[in-house]
């Protein structure tokens, strides 16, 4: 009598598939696996893979035992019952093994869940004004004759626009060094707003070797964390007092640096790179909010396991991002103030939106139609090879064929930018 298969569907997309198995199937296929994994096992007295049965048995043990002869009674099944049953799983089943005699498993598959996309076609994100003012051209400049700068050493009291050379450290209330506030030979031009609000007025009119202490609040969005608010006491030493001239902006300072062909070029050239700047942050921030409301307009119902699998490779990507960084995530956790309970809640909500708006964007390349051709994946893969090492080009070229993951990303990174550029210019 061959196995036996019901099938049951369940809500958010799962569908459950209980497969029985006669005894006659499992005897042969627990005897298969027997013999697979006695290859590897080593007994004493006996040559490799020829140690008998029941020892074999033994140092495998029961549950290994059982996993392989599951694995192997399934084999082209599986395969069978996912076409048979016209299922189209996203993800590798979930198997569990529910009774002993007969033997039975539990097989849940996980489909793609439908998706409605409501108000999509209504989204629509403005550009920016961009406009480029004349301060912003002559900071620039100003830039540019600042790297050309001449300093001469003076015997007189610091004024705004000098260069001083400072030792400084800084303690707090109680007297104590404050991390992170003390500095050796740092030079800054007075009146440049380099360093703390009030720090560079507290400089001017001291001269060589003259010491002087002053208080300062750092703001509240400073840098440093454990500096913000906080109240610091400076003793700072001026160990020299420089005069600053820079050159002047003339045709020949700019044919001779190689910026142009004159300062009108200069200035042209300037405003054209600026504006190109805040066009490219303009579009990051359009396509940002794109995204956004893409994400807003997906109605979806997402299977628990979809969103489980989706955690798994955000706790992995920020293991290795914090790895890199030459920390772990327990002293992340300790410097962010957060528990493991909510970091837990961060990343199911981060799960979320994220499958969210990937199943929001996969519908609305359907719906749009948004192909990509044979011509056009080739001139991408010929950029991609140019644009990597040559000794990564070999093994690269093979992954970039069609059906292999590396080929099928690009294509989907290209069908988005299709959809980017089709919306946002709409």
């Amino acid at each position: 009598m061959p196995s036996s298969i019901e099938i049951k569907k369940l809500p958010n997309s799962r569908t459950e598939c209980r497969v029985a198995f006669t005894g006659e199937e499992r005897a042969k296929a627990e005897a298969d696996a027997l013999k697979r994994l006695g290859k590897s096992i080593r007994v004493p007295g006996f040559r490799e893979g020829k140690a008998p049965a029941d020892i074999i048995r033994e140092k495998i043990g029961a549950e290994s035992l059982l996993e392989e002869t599951v694995r192997s009674l399934l084999g082209e099944r599986l395969g069978n019952i996912i076409e048979e049953h016209n299922l189209h799983p996203i993800l590798p089943p979930r198997i569990s093994v529910t009774a002993q005699d007969p033997l039975s498993v539990s097989l849940l598959f996980v489909e793609k869940p439908a998706v409605t996309l409501k108000g999509a076609d209504r989204i629509k994100i403005d550009k920016k004004d961009i406009k480029i003012e004349q301060k912003d051209i002559d900071r620039m400049i100003a830039y540019l004759q600042e790297q050309d700068k001449k300093t001469k050493e003076v015997e007189r009291k610091a004024q705004k626009g000098d260069q001083v050379t400072i030792d400084f450290h800084g303690t707090d209330s109680e007297g104590k060094d404050v991390p992170g506030t003390k500095t050796r030979n740092y030079a800054v031009i007075l009146g440049s707003a380099t360093l703390l609000p009030g720090f560079e007025e507290a400089l001017t009119g001291l001269g060589k070797d003259e010491e002087k202490s002053f208080t300062l609040t750092f703001p509240d969005d400073y840098h440093a964390e454990h500096l913000r608010k906080k109240p610091v006491t400076f003793s700072v030493k001026v160990t020299k007092v420089e005069e600053v001239s820079v050159p002047e902006m003339t045709d020949a300072f700019v044919k001779e640096h190689g910026l142009g062909e004159s300062v009108k070029d200069l200035h042209t050239r300037i405003e054209t790179s600026l504006r190109t700047q805040e066009e490219s942050i303009d579009q990051q921030r359009r396509e940002q909010a794109l995204f956004e409301a893409i994400g807003k307009a997906t109605n979806v119902s997402l299977p628990d396991e979809l969103i489980e699998e989706e955690e798994h490779r955000l706790f992995k990507e920020r293991n290795e991002q914090l790895t890199r960084q030459g920390t772990t995530l327990e002293d992340w956790l300790k410097r962010t103030k957060k528990t493991p309970e909510d970091f837990g809640k961060e990343l199911r909500k981060q799960a979320e939106q994220r499958i969210t708006l990937r199943l929001g964007v996969e519908a609305l390349l359907e719906q749009r139609e948004t192909a990509v051709s044979d011509e056009e994946m080739q001139t991408l893969i010929q950029q991609t090879l140019g644009e990597s090492p040559e000794a990564e080009r070999a093994a690269m070229e093979q992954n970039l064929k069609p059906g292999h993951d590396a080929y099928e990303q690009l294509k989907w990174q290209r069908r988005v930018e299709k959809l980017t550029d089709q919306m946002l210019s709409a």
